[in-house]
């Protein structure tokens, strides 16, 4: 069956919107979903999934390493017998580190996905520009291979004291010994151990590449906004419409079958964050420009007709 907004040309308006959603408000969002801007934009979404996935793991991660190094300042953590808390720590340590590197394969492999169907200008130069460390962007992608075709990567802590200026720290480290065990490593992730002294940094490996990810990802998104800002504006534009006037349906049902004695202000705090709250109960009550201001800040202002801000209206008390 044909969707209504199949059958009319670009652009679509507010009239051509407003009638698709009168005959079938589902084929009419789905067709606004499936023009070139809606595809691109649930493509963008979906990539920038990935890349808060990745980040939510590192910082899980760290934090883990970062708890461990506190706790252990306690002597009672190190003499719990079997099970003990530096044990517990290190098996943390272990799968957070595994889901850090799966993480990372899926978001190379959807950015590679991304950028056949939609490539910017200077990828390759902001890429290389971004993640800059030699070997380390090699290094993590194979650890992934290794955690999953040879073993969880086996690290230890090391923990090291300056006595003179009174310092702690408390490293996960893998050694040298332990990842070239693995014959899997690519030329520029092997040369990356190679050039470790004598293991690797879990914490300091992982800190990097996610300030790397996050600054190269952020210049990816404002790439693709300038680039494809032609696909995207008219997209957003239907769906802001859409969005709209789907409001101004429900706020008109909502609002026809309130009682005519209820109070409308005990509700603000359902539909309006605080500081919006108090911008509308600084002005004066259940006047004409506390509900403007409501109407505003709720983003109806073009979406209000005139039949739905008298019923707003008469709801307050006052004369349309």
């Amino acid at each position: 069956m044909t969707r209504y907004l199949d059958t009319v040309p670009h652009p679509w308006n507010y009239a051509v919107i407003e009638a698709a959603i009168f005959k079938n408000s589902t084929d009419a969002r789905t067709a606004i979903e499936d023009t070139e801007g809606g595809r691109l934009w649930r493509s963008l979404q979906e990539l920038d999934d990935s890349v808060y996935v990745l980040e939510t793991n590192i910082s899980d991660l760290l934090d883990e390493i970062s708890l461990f190094s506190d706790r252990s300042k306690n002597p009672a953590f190190w003499h719990q017998g079997d099970g003990s808390e530096a044990d517990r720590h290190t098996r943390e340590v272990k799968r957070k580190l595994a889901n850090c590197t799966a993480a990372l394969m899926a978001l190379v492999d959807h950015a590679r996905n991304f950028t056949r169907v939609s490539p910017v200008s200077g990828y390759a130069e902001e890429l290389k520009k971004h993640f800059s460390s030699p070997g380390l962007h090699e290094f993590l992608q194979c650890l992934r291979n290794y955690n999953t075709h040879w073993r969880i990567a086996q690290a230890n802590w090391e923990i090291s004291h300056n006595f003179e200026v009174k310092s702690r720290q408390a490293r996960f480290l893998v050694t040298k010994t332990e990842l070239l065990a693995w014959n899997g490593w690519n030329a520029m992730a092997k040369g990356y151990i190679e050039g470790s002294e004598d293991a690797v940094d879990i914490y300091e490996v992982f800190s990097i590449y996610r300030g790397s990810a996050q600054k190269f990802y952020a210049w990816h998104r404002g790439a693709v906004f300038s680039q494809y800002n032609a696909i995207l504006r008219p997209y957003l534009e239907y769906k802001r419409l859409y969005d709209g006037i789907s409001k101004k349906y429900s706020w008109n049902t909502v609002i026809s079958h309130l009682p005519k004695t209820l109070n409308p202000l005990q509700y603000l705090s359902r539909y309006l964050p605080s500081h919006a709250v108090e911008r509308v109960l600084a002005l004066p009550h259940k006047s004409r420009q506390q509900l403007d201001e409501i109407i505003r800040l709720l983003d109806m202002d073009e979406f209000c007709d005139e039949a739905l801000r008298g019923k707003a209206y008469a709801l307050f008390g006052l004369e349309n």
